[in-house]
């Protein structure tokens, strides 16, 4: 592995990437944006590092995931608050909600829905400086463009935290021991979720009890 192919993930232009892409902007549906229009907001060299960025490889890294493709996302959102999802998604994803509150008096909520590769890529950068630009574990916790299953609408992924919870996705034991994780473990599967990231996946990914596919 080179790690010299790495070089242009420059602090300074992340830095400057993040800030005016941060969530006080208020930048319009930043979370399906499309790059086109990420890069109104972007100077040249944040653009090229960005354009650089999806040309790496992430197999290189250790993921071991297929690529899904740059598709745009689907036209048929439903809005929950600031998060979206296909409808047929949001519809099975109330009905598995309405039995789980019907059986335990629980409810899930939404922590992320639909992303368009352009904010994947966001959330990676957000990330890498959140590990303090160490490139090797962002990879183990944040997808790729094209690689992550929230920007796939035939196997689109929803992270699901307890209503009462805060989410983190760096104390995985948090969810797993909710009466939420251990109904959805028993029962998801009927409303056509599936745990994608179980402990030893194989993907190179962490254990991520919060993260369920619908398919």
């Amino acid at each position: 592995m080179k790690m010299e192919e790495l070089k242009f993930l420059d602090k300074k232009i992340i830095n400057s990437i993040l800030q005016k892409t941060d969530k006080s902007k208020r930048i319009k549906d930043l979370k399906i944006i499309s790059f086109p229009r990420l890069y109104k907001y972007l100077d040249k060299t944040e653009i090229e590092l960005i354009r650089k960025f999806l040309r790496l490889d992430p197999l290189k890294y250790g993921f071991k995931g297929k690529f899904l493709g740059m598709k745009r996302v689907p036209k048929n959102l439903v809005t929950i608050r600031e998060q979206y999802l296909p409808k047929p998604v949001y519809l099975a994803f109330r009905r598995m909600n309405k039995a789980l509150e019907d059986k335990t008096g629980k409810k899930l909520l939404i922590n992320s829905g639909c992303r368009s590769p352009a904010y994947q890529a966001i959330i990676f950068l957000r990330y890498l400086k959140l590990h303090k630009f160490n490139f090797l574990r962002t990879v183990q916790r944040v997808a790729f463009p094209g690689y992550s299953e929230h920007g796939d609408s035939k196997r689109q992924a929803v992270d699901f935290i307890a209503a009462k919870s805060v989410p983190s996705d760096e104390k995985v034991s948090g969810f797993e021991k909710t009466k939420e994780f251990k109904w959805l473990l028993k029962n998801a599967n009927k409303f056509g979720f599936y745990l994608s990231y179980p402990k030893n996946n194989g993907y190179g990914v962490i254990y991520e009890p919060w993260h369920w596919r619908y398919h």
